[in-house]
């Protein structure tokens, strides 16, 4: 499938703003039909997985996380891209095949085909003298308290940062501070939307760094944090194993697809380059 014209002037003004640029020649396929098909095979609809149509939210977390709504057959995804509390994500990691391994001192728990390509990346890496490790002590699978834990690790200094400097209302920004969660991070892509950034450094979008409560694919098992992804050997490896970096920004996380990378533009993912890194985005507009 050839890209348009009006595609590429799209996403060469697109590359101008956030210094991404479109890796492959080709274009892929459009992410949401793709997913949609999927669903509907099993006899699914998006709409009751991840209401994009209707809730800010779930839109922002389809483009950001919803690479894994494509990934092999024998991974399994969530039926739900927002868990709203502890017992929904229990409910599903209950439902998952999964393994656990200690790995340079940590103990991790995967899906099972994640861990299984996991394995085998780390021993082609050895051969290499290379190692694959996880990055922190929550690289892996994660409960729905650790991803409010890291979100308010960013939203609460943000929000004393702006509202010190006069960028947020002092009234507003208690009102934030008390809303639910989804509440919360809808408000958050708001002020973004006028360059009030949430990261660490106040520099660029939270979600670069941390999911919103309840979005993680880290929840889903599928996630992994790398401590070594700055060497790209390390990465082709992974790749080669069908673990690919999908989340513009945060390149330590690396996405379990369990995919060759010449298939993820038939599944409707866009290879964007940034900073010598390449992320496998969905094709999909915010």
């Amino acid at each position: 499938m050839k890209m348009t014209k009006t595609s590429l002037i799209a996403l060469f003004i697109a590359s101008l703003f956030t210094g991404i640029v479109p890796a492959q020649k080709n274009g892929p396929l459009d992410f949401r039909p793709v997913v949609e098909k999927r669903l509907a095979a099993k006899k699914l609809k998006l709409e009751d997985i991840c209401a994009i149509d209707t809730n800010v939210v779930a839109r922002r977390v389809f483009k950001d996380y919803g690479a894994m709504f494509i990934a092999a057959s024998e991974v399994r995804f969530p039926t739900n891209c927002v868990f709203t509390n502890e017992e929904e994500v229990s409910a599903f990691q209950g439902t998952v095949k999964s393994r656990t391994a200690t790995i340079g001192g940590r103990t991790i728990e995967l899906q099972s085909a994640a861990m299984d390509a996991l394995e085998k990346a780390r021993a082609a890496a050895a051969k290499r003298k290379l190692s694959i490790t996880p990055r922190g002590a929550s690289a892996a699978k994660r409960s729905y308290a650790d991803t409010h834990r890291i979100w308010k690790s960013r939203f609460d200094p943000a929000l004393k940062h702006w509202t010190a400097r006069g960028k947020i209302k002092p009234e507003d920004a208690e009102r934030a501070a008390k809303l639910e969660t989804t509440d919360q991070v809808a408000q958050v892509i708001e002020w973004e939307k006028n360059s009030i950034w949430f990261s660490t450094g106040f520099n660029r979008s939270i979600f670069s760094s941390v999911a919103a409560p309840g979005t993680s694919q880290h929840l889903s098992m599928l996630a992994l944090d790398v401590a070594e992804f700055a060497n790209k050997d390390v990465r082709a490896i992974l790749n080669e194993h069908g673990w690919f970096q999908t989340i513009i920004d945060d390149t330590p996380h690396f996405t379990y697809l369990g995919l060759d990378e010449d298939e993820l533009p038939k599944r409707g993912l866009v290879a964007a380059e940034k900073d010598g890194y390449t992320f496998w985005i969905p094709n999909f507009e915010r």
